[in-house]
């Protein structure tokens, strides 16, 4: 998927990040979800299946993300929600499903459709996102409302 929707040279060289989610998504949670990220240790494959294999019947959701990729080492967030997070009726009707597995990638607010976009962008991102996201908020933006309104 970043290879498709993404201009970043995107490293195979792979590490892995955990994540228990569980909250709503915000940009106040993307902010704090970043200096989280930043603090955690790098795991390799191998380890983050073993940690997630000991959870695997109390799994909900398990979504892969990029959180951050260079052409030195891509960095995978794996996000999950437990069945135990939900109230006691829909936990009841759920326990015994099986986890479902998604791999997603966040799309920035400017990025056109078909258009290629910085992979990092949530988590800095750069000038390149800097100054993309001041375009949007500064001309694109207020044009399209401008066009929705006359």
């Amino acid at each position: 998927m970043a290879k498709i929707n993404c201009w970043n040279s995107i490293s195979p060289n792979l590490f892995f990040i955990l994540s228990d989610f569980k909250g709503v998504n915000s940009t106040e949670h993307n902010m704090s979800r970043n200096r989280a990220n930043n603090s955690k240790n790098l795991l390799t494959l191998d380890s983050a299946v073993e940690i997630l294999q000991k959870e695997f019947n109390d799994l909900y959701d398990v979504t892969l993300y990029i959180f951050r990729a260079n052409t030195k080492e891509t960095i995978l967030e794996i996000q999950y929600y437990r069945k135990s997070n939900f109230d006691a009726d829909y936990f009841a009707a759920i326990k015994n499903d099986p986890p479902r597995f998604h791999s997603k990638i966040a799309m920035p607010g400017y990025a056109l459709e078909g258009e290629k976009f910085d992979v990092n962008w949530e988590s800095g991102g750069g000038i390149h996102h800097v100054w993309r996201n001041f375009l949007w908020r500064n001309c694109l933006c207020k044009r399209k409302i401008k066009n929705l309104k006359g």
